[in-house]
């Protein structure tokens, strides 16, 4: 149906937000002490321990795991990815016709729509993707009935891509570590569940974008929590440069090469490096006149603006390498709008909630927050519209009309957000755009 290659459009968006997380032992219901952190998802609970409850981030626990192969040999994904900025940049698209173009949309496999779905973002936050036995959580692998009911739900209602995150934090079975806490390579079903993700999305006929980690991952390094797990952190990983590389290498590219093995890989449309890295952030930008970045420091091990970019620039470079689709990095709020203007991406997300709006209104021209150079996804926004004072219809409407690359909504297992009620909305502007919203 396609084969992933990106010539990335012109485009405009607006937003700004917070992620979401999922933490078992410090939950903030404010979001990370009002910081504008995530609204965590409600997984599914086994053996008592909860997936990821909470508003304001998961704590996660967890990450010995077993010994994994790495995944299969990449036989790579399909042409490579772009930044043309304007269809058919490269002359790959000349000539090409597209009765269902979308100015301003992300064009894959010479095809610009509105990207239009939602967040998954788990089923069991941090379990999806390689399983948590001590918690008699499997992956999804192990749980593809109750997986394929959840995907066919969301296509019923108008849901085209599906942003599924992976690793949220190193506390399951999906990464094995040595002694001194480096990443070796993918553990438990890892390898099994990013294939049967393709395979059940392709059943569904659903998209997929991958996020790879998130900021919980910066939560400090324990040991022996009440789980009974490990949990290793990102920071000190990504502070080092040779460090950052183990995990490039042993982790990024055998996930970008097991989606590339898959018979299915055509699914896979688009990758997220991170999910909102500026709450695991320090200091000052890099560029612009974006405010400096100030996580937690209690919480997290925090980065360098230039280290988190080099984890995106690396990532990137790896994932388009091994599969050709584009890439993005799922940004916070659209204040830090300038941070990863130069992190090698072909799309830039952001999020929005309540109290960006307050701030930086979504209505806003993108113009007006300089990121008029490649499309911006509005990759997170709250589906029930909860602290916007804007309906869902109005809302995805102005996005569309003021042509920004797409919507995604937050998010399928968070209560606080309830896709019961949300997915009429969902489906009706589906419905109204049924040739521009679909890949």
């Amino acid at each position: 149906m396609r084969n992933w290659l990106i010539l990335v459009g012109v485009l405009q968006l607006s937003a700004a937000g917070s992620g979401c997380v999922s933490d078992l032992d410090d939950v903030d219901p404010d979001g990370l002490d009002g910081t504008g952190g995530d609204t965590g998802g409600s997984g599914t609970a086994s053996s008592g321990v909860p997936a990821g409850t909470g508003t304001g981030g998961p704590t996660g626990t967890g990450g010995s795991g077993t010994t994994g192969t790495g995944g299969p040999a990449g036989t790579g994904g399909g042409p490579t990815a772009t930044s043309s900025g304007a269809s058919g940049g490269d002359g790959t698209c000349a000539g090409v016709e597209d009765a269902c173009a979308f100015e301003g949309g992300v064009e894959i496999d010479c095809h610009r729509r509105f990207m239009y779905g939602v967040n998954y973002a788990w089923r069991d936050f941090g379990a999806d993707f390689g399983g948590q036995t001590r918690w008699s959580q499997a992956g999804i692998s192990g749980k593809k009935n109750q997986v394929l009911a959840d995907l066919q739900d969301m296509r019923a209602h108008g849901v085209d891509m599906v942003r599924w995150w992976i690793y949220p934090r190193f506390y399951g079975d999906q990464i094995t570590f040595d002694g001194q806490g480096n990443p070796t390579g993918l553990g438990g079903t890892s390898v099994q569940d990013i294939l049967a993700a393709l395979e059940l999305a392709e059943q569904a006929e659903v998209n997929v974008m991958f996020t790879l980690f998130s900021f919980d991952g910066f939560y400090k390094t324990t040991h022996s929590p009440p789980s009974g797990l490990s949990v290793w952190s990102m920071g000190p990983i990504v502070a080092d440069a040779d460090r950052r590389a183990r995990l490039i290498e042993n982790v990024v590219r055998p996930i970008a090469q097991t989606v590339a093995s898959s018979p299915h890989r055509h699914r896979m449309l688009a990758w997220d490096v991170i999910n909102e890295p500026e709450w695991a952030m320090t200091g000052p930008s890099l560029y612009g006149d974006d405010p400096p970045f100030e996580g937690d420091a209690t919480k997290f091990d925090l980065v360098t603006h230039q280290q988190m970019e080099a984890l995106a620039k690396e990532s990137a470079a790896v994932l388009r390498e091994a599969t050709g689709a584009p890439v993005s990095v799922g940004s916070a709020a659209i204040k830090w709008g300038q941070a990863w203007t130069r992190a090698d991406v072909d799309f830039y997300q952001v999020h929005m909630y309540g109290w960006v709006n307050e701030w930086f209104p979504y209505n806003k021209p993108l113009s007006e927050y300089g990121l008029t150079d490649k499309p911006v996804v509005m990759g997170e926004f709250p589906s029930n519209m909860d602290g916007m004072n804007v309906t869902y219809d109005k809302f995805v409407s102005d996005l569309y009309d003021l042509r920004y690359a797409g919507a995604l909504s937050w998010s399928i297992t968070d209560t606080n957000f309830p896709w019961s009620s949300a997915k009429s909305a969902v489906k009706a502007f589906a419905d109204q755009h049924p040739c521009e919203t679909r890949y």
